[in-house]
């Protein structure tokens, strides 16, 4: 039987389009999904939106819509973007669907009938509408929220609260023997001391929404958003039999640090007290800044991911998010760097490495690849490769910065070895072809390695290949371990080479 593997985007807020933050989280995901196809593993990836919120009411009310008239536009413009950019996510979910609702009051009742994890109260406190979350004096900056730069309001209602503060000591023990259970290191830590300051029960109703999940065993009060968009992850379950929410499926969540909070701390206390088990990891991406400028729609610099796709190529984007940054850390889409990246990596490295061994080896009829004694020059990247050191620990950048150094020194390697003057010569034409037959070698499992995030480039290599094995891979399909394990190994193998340009240049639209 096949590993499982279950990863998440999450549902993002429905009160506008994607933009290139939303992307780039949807991208990290994406690309796990495609490498764990790839090696074998059955998965299951669920993105969505959220909007049982009342600052979604509150958008469509200022654009004179209907909240569901407004939503179903969001959806469908959502829908089409991520096929623009080619998100192999197999579940979308929206939080206004049926089967949510009745998971989610599933989920609450049987918290509620423990008997001791929701009671009743009073509430007076400052709750912040962008957050949709109550905020604490020490959570402001000069009385406004960080995030939204608005000050809270004071609300006081009578509501259901969750006893959070009894799994206190549950989180805290649990994020002792889980020490990767949030990437990366800085965002755990600011997890684990705002456990340690001492977890507060929270709200899990309001009582003057009208729109959302009425609670099961209180019909006048709508459920909080935080308790019930958390639920959407095993929503997707279901008709499945929760089958990827088992112990047997390795459950990996991807998110923004606004939201860390409650994913790495409401979230936990939640499945426990539901009878769950917790996921592995959750990824916490950092904010996206363009040109060092907050995005802003008054700057004129929101940046459009399927504009940017259409300039250049979904892979230039996908690669320059990945690459320039590390997962956790705040970042910056920077044209310059973002052109420079294109130019220079993915075009000048890695295409121009492709385009001339394949040029030559056509031109000389080579048509196998091997390894033969220049093992040590490719070896050690392989073995690190294969998940331990760069997917189990959110290594992207890395791996992509370590791959862009073997293809410089694969270039380096064939401008020293100059192959076409050594074929020349009957006493080194034979090294002449060894020198091909292992850049070949390269270039094959190069592909193969970066297949799930350069996924156009490698749809030219298999056309350019035309050989068996590289035909049958698809990054976005299912693909048996042992067969990817004996492409990738594979010293020997014909190819049919069909000499294409892999990356090209594009000027950007005006």
């Amino acid at each position: 039987m096949a590993k499982k593997f279950y990863v998440t985007t999450p549902i993002y807020y429905a009160n506008g389009l994607p933009h290139i933050g939303h992307a780039y989280a949807s991208f990290i995901a994406d690309v796990y999904a495609r490498y764990k196809r790839l090696l074998g593993y059955e998965v299951k990836f669920s993105t969505g939106l959220d909007e049982n919120s009342q600052k979604i009411v509150q958008k469509a009310q200022e654009l004179w819509k209907d909240t569901m008239v407004f939503l179903d536009e969001i959806a469908d413009g959502s829908l089409k973007i991520w096929k623009t950019l080619d998100i192999s996510y197999t579940d979308f979910i929206r939080t206004t669907e049926a089967r949510h609702a009745a998971f989610v009051q599933k989920i609450l009742q049987k918290i509620y009938d423990k008997g001791e994890d929701i009671y009743q109260g009073e509430y007076s406190g400052l709750y912040c509408v962008g957050c949709e979350a109550f905020k604490n004096e020490r959570d402001l900056v000069n009385g406004v929220c960080p995030d939204h730069l608005t000050k809270p309001e004071v609300i006081k209602e009578k509501n259901w609260f969750f006893k959070l503060s009894k799994y206190q000591g549950f989180l805290e023990k649990w994020f002792a023997e889980h020490p990767t259970f949030v990437e990366s290191a800085s965002r755990f830590n600011e997890v684990k001391a705002f456990v340690e300051r001492g977890v507060e029960d929270f709200s899990i109703s309001r009582e003057n929404n009208t729109f959302g999940i009425p609670l099961p065993f209180d019909s006048s009060q709508i459920t909080y958003v935080w308790f019930d968009a958390l639920l959407n992850y095993i929503t997707v379950c279901q008709e499945e039999g929760e089958k990827f929410w088992d112990k047997d499926t390795y459950i990996l969540h991807v998110m923004a640090k606004d939201i860390v909070k409650f994913h790495a701390t409401y979230w936990p206390a939640m499945l426990e007290s539901a009878g769950y088990r917790l996921p592995d990891q959750e990824y916490v991406t950092g904010y996206l800044t363009v040109d060092g400028q907050k995005m802003s729609k008054s700057l004129g610099n929101i940046v459009d991911p399927v504009q940017v796709a259409q300039d250049y190529d979904r892979d230039a984007e996908v690669f320059y998010l990945l690459y320039d940054a590390p997962i956790g850390a705040d970042g910056d889409f920077s044209w310059d760097r973002f052109k420079g990246t294109y130019e220079s990596v993915l075009i000048g490295a890695w295409g121009n490495l492709v385009n001339r061994v394949v040029s030559l080896c056509s031109k000389y009829g080579i048509t196998e690849g091997n390894i033969s004694w220049k093992e040590d020059f490719f070896s050690d990247f392989l073995l690190d490769y294969l998940e331990e050191k760069y997917l189990n620990s959110g290594n992207l950048q890395v791996y992509l910065q370590d791959r862009y150094r073997l293809v410089q020194s694969a270039n380096e390697y064939i401008t020293k070895a100059e192959p076409w003057k050594k074929y020349k010569d009957e006493a080194t034409k034979q090294e002449a072809i060894d020198d091909l037959k292992f850049l070949l070698y390269i270039v094959k499992n190069l592909a193969l390695l970066t297949a799930p995030v350069l996924i156009n480039g490698f749809a030219k290599i298999q056309r350019m290949f035309g050989n068996e094995v590289l035909s049958k891979i698809d990054s976005s399909k299912n693909m048996m371990n042992d067969d990817f394990q004996k492409a990738f190994a594979m010293k020997e193998f014909t190819v049919d080479l069909k000499p294409e340009i892999i990356y090209q240049r594009k000027e950007k639209t005006e």
